[in-house]
């Protein structure tokens, strides 16, 4: 079989080595520039924050794996467009690095859905019952079959790697199918249950029912995004067989779930400084059993803690945690708390700690 017998043949002849290419060049660029920003996005959460170690430690992998996978991508395209540029002859392969880069990807993309489900089960509704657990059993398990679809991509590539491009073999095209097609739903699930989550726990007052607004556009933001390049990596995967569009997605779908994961951690600052700033009328009770109180003063979360921690807990000691969180109280049964390192956000029948 010549190489160019392995592309569709059109009114206008075999596609031309640009009409190939093109796509996934172009793909590779937005993908470079997406991994640029996820690593400034894991700089700034390294050194803005200091989460539980559980978290830290997600994130490290996260964006250790982004790099790998960068790495794989590049040496990939080395591979198909320098050496033998001209020829179609490489694409009669799938190189092994380009093969475990779809592994890594299938990781990448399984422990963001899980970390959605960490905020799921830290968005504590009454209200929500039974509807939670359920959620977040499908969001597992759709997440869960989608990996399982991804690994038997990357088997059926390194057993059968002269079927992956074109004349594809059938279970590829399948377990590509399933793999896409259940990540997408999980995502799905996942946003619109946050969503629901944080509506139940709107409440009269305008400053905090704002913030879970500013989360509830972060939340389906995020969702959106991720569901579409999913979506969009499906169609061109099935529609046009006969070029690599649907590679071009794919380097980049990896990216987008790693830079929206770190832009919903690092979103929190702008989200406590927002929260955090204006004029406030904050009564704190202190452990002696007496009371302070805070009128009109413009701060951020930051300079609200160094506040608290220098001048009122010298007066009496005011009730901190070991994250140095403050604690607010108003007259409608609703707490808030601003830390340093979280956002949390409790009404009477919610808590949202993100």
């Amino acid at each position: 079989m010549s190489a160019t017998s392995l592309f569709a043949i059109t009114d206008h002849g075999s596609p031309t080595y640009a009409q190939i290419f093109g796509p996934v060049f172009w793909g590779f660029c937005v993908a470079l520039v997406l991994c640029g920003v996820s690593i400034l996005q894991g700089y700034l959460y390294f050194t803005r924050y200091n989460d539980k170690i559980g978290v830290r430690l997600v994130a490290a992998i996260m964006i250790t794996l982004d790099l790998i996978s960068m790495v794989l991508i590049c040496q990939s395209m080395y591979y198909y467009m320098l050496p033998h540029y001209g020829s179609f002859a490489p694409l009669g392969a799938v190189t092994k690095e380009l093969t475990v880069e779809c592994l890594i990807s299938a990781v990448i993309t399984f422990t963001s859905q899980m970390y959605f489900v960490y905020q799921l089960h830290m968005v504590k509704s009454p209200r929500a019952g039974s509807t939670a657990t359920v959620m977040k059993a499908l969001v597992v398990l759709f997440a869960t079959i989608g990996l399982a679809g991804a690994t038997g991509c990357v088997v059926m590539m390194f057993t059968f790697p002269h079927n992956v491009f074109m004349h594809r073999n059938m279970a590829f095209g399948i377990l590509a199918g399933v793999a896409k097609g259940f990540g997408a739903a999980a995502d799905i699930v996942a946003t619109v249950a946050l969503c629901i989550f944080l509506k139940e726990a709107k409440t009269g007052i305008s400053k905090t029912s704002s913030l879970l607004r500013s989360l509830m556009h972060l939340v389906i933001n995020r969702g959106i995004l991720v569901t579409l390049a999913q979506f969009l990596l499906l169609i061109t995967f099935f529609a046009s067989s006969g070029h690599l569009y649907w590679l071009a997605v794919h380097i980049n779908t990896t990216k987008l779930y790693v830079c929206t994961f770190f832009g919903m951690l690092n979103a929190r600052t702008t989200l406590q400084e927002r929260y955090a700033a204006g004029s406030a009328h904050m009564s704190m009770s202190l452990s002696n059993g007496d009371s302070a109180t805070l009128n009109s003063r413009r701060m951020t979360g930051a300079g609200l803690a160094a506040y608290f921690k220098n001048t009122v807990a010298g007066a009496g000691g005011i009730v901190m945690d070991e994250n140095s969180k403050v604690i607010e109280k108003s007259s409608s049964d609703t707490e808030y708390a601003v830390s340093l390192g979280e956002i949390r956000v409790t009404t009477s029948s919610t808590v949202v700690d993100m």
